[in-house]
């Protein structure tokens, strides 16, 4: 017996330690951040947040995605917007002084976030800051982000401009974002656009805005797929 156990203990001494995952060095992404790629930024974030899972909390990671975001990355942008806490965005995203040279900079490098959150920051300002804001919004929407036709909406209602074509983007547009949009369809389902009576129908039916929760209407949403049906939106037909 004590010969068997001998055995065995020399048997678990020579299986081989569980190899620990090896990531790429961040230094050459690092280099190609600075060289103006805004996809190395972030990756180079990545690398070392799996490094060190405290590492998005640092100062240096917040530099890295404002960079990032600066140059045109989307993702880099969005994490400005995250809700988790702690967040050690919201210091940035917050301070106009500081983040909106970074989201201009992000919408002129085709960032169709960071022309929303520009565009944000300067909505409720002068006569001046709002048409920018209206021109960076329309740019994001026209990049096909809802949210920047929600936010273009917004503006243009506020102008006294018809805000019925950018509210038609907000409804049904391919990147549903965060903003709530349940009020640019129902104002686009009462101009007939059977699209916006269809995707409003969904909205009560699922008891989602987009990003956002909204309370469950079975009946309301009956109503809005039968006359989605009966202004032509063939896939209202079959609920």
């Amino acid at each position: 017996m004590r010969l068997f156990l001998i055995f065995c203990f020399s048997l678990f001494l020579t299986v081989p330690a569980t190899a620990q995952p090896v990531f790429p060095d961040p230094a050459p992404f690092l280099e190609r951040c600075e060289a103006g790629e805004g996809f190395a930024c972030s990756y180079a974030h990545g690398l070392m947040q799996r490094a060190d899972r405290t590492y998005w909390l640092t100062d240096e990671a917040v530099a890295l995605m404002m960079r990032s975001c600066s140059l045109g990355s989307d993702g880099a942008c969005w994490l400005f917007e995250r809700i988790n806490e702690p967040n050690p965005y919201d210091d940035v995203r917050y301070d106009r002084d500081r983040y909106l040279p970074v989201a201009r900079s992000g919408c002129e490098n085709r960032s169709s976030m960071a022309c929303w959150q520009a565009a944000g920051l300067l909505e409720d300002g002068s006569e001046a800051d709002r048409l920018e804001a209206l021109d960076l919004a329309r740019r994001s929407c026209e990049r096909g982000f809802n949210d920047g036709c929600a936010r273009q909406a917004d503006i243009l209602a506020a102008l006294g401009r018809d805000p019925l074509l950018a509210q038609r983007g907000a409804c049904y547009g391919n990147r549903p974002g965060r903003m709530r949009k349940q009020a640019d369809c129902a104002a686009v389902c009462d101009a007939d656009d059977a699209t916006a009576c269809y995707q409003l129908a969904l909205m009560f039916e699922r008891g989602r805005d987009g990003a956002q929760t909204l309370r469950r209407d079975a009946e309301r949403a009956r109503a809005l797929f039968a006359r989605a049906c009966e202004l032509g939106a063939e896939e209202a037909c079959r609920r």
